[in-house]
């Protein structure tokens, strides 16, 4: 059972591979879509660490409603937190920040849903065959 309240840090540094260059030649910024991203994983690893370790179950990101408040350059260590605010079932609501060491540069809203993952896959596999891919 996931409670409400239960909360999460962790710390990254902004590698190469998470930057958006195109904005001017010689510096590369935190992308958005990297930082939701890493948001997205720290509420994942939130319920593997604290309610779902069986490996069978897993969670999948469902809605995401983030705000990309200020740059942040590669080799800048930031810190995701995440918070859970609201349980239905299976549906996890989190409150997410992200924060560099001068500023906060992200926050907003994320949900995961509980899965398990063999279903999961199953009915992954059906719709492929469906789509004839």
């Amino acid at each position: 059972m996931v409670k409400v309240g239960a909360t999460k840090e962790r710390k990254i540094r902004v590698s190469q591979n998470q930057s958006t260059s195109f904005l001017w030649e010689g510096e590369n910024v935190f992308s958005t879509p990297s930082m939701i991203s890493e948001m997205e994983e720290t509420c994942r690893i939130l319920l593997k660490e604290q309610f779902i370790p069986q490996e069978q179950w897993d969670s999948v990101g469902t809605f995401v409603e983030i705000k990309h408040l200020a740059a942040t350059p590669v080799g800048a260590e930031v810190l995701l937190k995440a918070k859970v605010y609201s349980v239905n079932g299976r549906r996890v609501m989190f409150d997410v920040d992200a924060l560099d060491k001068i500023e906060k540069i992200g926050e907003g809203r994320h949900e995961r849903m509980v899965i398990e993952i063999a279903r999961f896959r199953s009915r992954f596999d059906e719709k492929k065959k469906r789509l004839e891919i």
